[in-house]
């Protein structure tokens, strides 16, 4: 009989870049081949640069010129307050020559939409167009933007686990011009996190930061490089809500004891898990130059990879450079403070901290227990492979509280 268990939630995994764009002869691959199918894809590799550095985000897409092609979409639906919502229970197809039709249109959902506007009329107004595909989407983009245009960019932030090391991805789903100033440009983002008693590490003096060992929650149809697969209602499903570790750094700050309360939140009981949204930035550090590598000096097999989604372009791209003499620091996330969301309480909206303690046991995070409770297993196992020896990713202390030390 499979382990009873909470299902672990994904949350929120959101990312906000504003600064100028970056556009060179790498940023865009328009009408490129694949190597293993019929696939033919744009993509787009688009570095912001912001306050915290050069951050790249992405956009790939594309068709299979010897198949039927269908869009994924949803519909919508009047919520009780008369406002037309997305419905995301209402899921159905578009035929690929369709995904231009205005009356097919009108009956898709906005979160299906990706926003453009980075032109302007005669008039100096923002031209706004919405597309299915990022493949048109790329395409329109890749016409008009310009090096150096300041843009506000928006989209979703993916995880992917391989070889034992996670990877983030920033897709975009907005991008738009922007009107603000240098001093006003930013790299974000909003991430839902899964924190235990043993999270949090050592301060560290010289960068001011603290390690946060904690986990994100990502929909994978794939955990290192193998196929997750499961029944339902008799019919195969590829994919499952994965629990994936990852440690953040958490911004102590100048005000050390305003960095004592805030790590609170963070700290689980024991044997608990807390479900914290957090807030924070993107940074890389410095605008030293850097030795300039592309697609073509990669390796076949590391291509091959990256063909599959097993890999990120972007990082191998960024860990060449760093090798080969340049001086680009690898980018981090870290963490500000736990997000705030406004709430209804009675007539007003009051604002509240998206924290809710011990929300999970530690045997809900377990990847052997969330396959078992699923029903779910590897592609070609007969059972997922179970690691009985460790059950953290995380070198843990017995000391559960933060040794502060001389930190001052």
């Amino acid at each position: 009989m499979a382990k009873e268990i909470n299902q672990v939630l994904k949350g929120t995994a959101t990312f906000n870049l504003v600064g100028k764009a970056v556009v060179n002869q790498y940023t865009f691959k328009m009408d490129a081949e694949s190597q293993k199918s019929d696939w033919i894809y744009n993509q787009m590799q688009l570095k912001i640069r912001t306050n915290e550095g050069d951050i790249q985000a992405e956009m790939m897409g594309g068709y299979g010129s010897a198949r039927k092609n269908q869009v994924y979409v949803h519909g919508t639906k009047v919520n009780d307050n008369g406002r037309t919502v997305d419905d995301f229970k209402n899921s159905f197809t578009i035929d690929w020559e369709d995904r231009f039709d205005e009356e097919i249109l009108e009956k898709v959902g906005e979160r299906c939409f990706i926003n453009v506007g980075i032109e302007k009329d005669d008039s100096g107004k923002v031209i706004y167009k919405k597309f299915l595909s990022e493949y048109d989407a790329i395409q329109y983009i890749e016409s008009v933007l310009k090096d150096g245009d300041v843009v506000n960019v928006k989209g979703d932030l993916s995880y992917q686990m391989y070889n034992g090391k996670l990877s983030v991805r920033k897709n975009i789903r907005s991008i738009t011009l922007s009107n603000k100033e240098e001093k006003d440009f930013r790299a974000t983002f909003t991430q839902t996190i899964l924190t235990d008693s043993s999270s949090l590490g050592k301060p560290d003096k010289e960068t001011r930061t603290l390690p946060i060992d904690c986990y994100i929650v990502e929909f994978s149809k794939e955990l290192d490089g193998k196929k997750i697969i499961r029944m339902v209602n008799g019919k195969r499903k590829e994919g499952l809500n994965i629990p994936m570790p990852k440690t953040f750094d958490f911004k102590i700050g100048e005000d050390l004891d305003k960095a004592k309360r805030m790590v609170k939140y963070f700290k689980a009981k024991n044997k608990k898990v807390s479900e914290i949204t957090v807030d924070g930035i993107f940074t890389k550090g410095g605008n030293l130059e850097t030795v300039q590598v592309t697609i073509d000096d990669v390796p076949e097999d590391i291509k091959e990879l990256i063909e599959l989604g097993m890999i990120d372009e972007a990082e191998v791209l960024e860990k060449m450079a760093f090798a080969n003499g340049g001086n680009k620091k690898p980018e981090q996330m870290i963490i500000l403070r736990p997000h705030m969301d406004m709430v209804e309480n009675g007539e007003q909206k009051t604002p509240s901290l998206a924290v809710v303690s011990d929300k999970y046991n530690e045997d809900d995070l377990m990847i052997e227990n969330v396959l078992e409770a699923n029903g779910a297993r590897f592609e070609d196992e007969e059972q997922p492979e179970i690691d009985l020896e460790d059950d953290s990713p995380f070198d843990t202390e017995d000391d559960d509280d933060i040794d502060w030390g001389d930190f001052e």
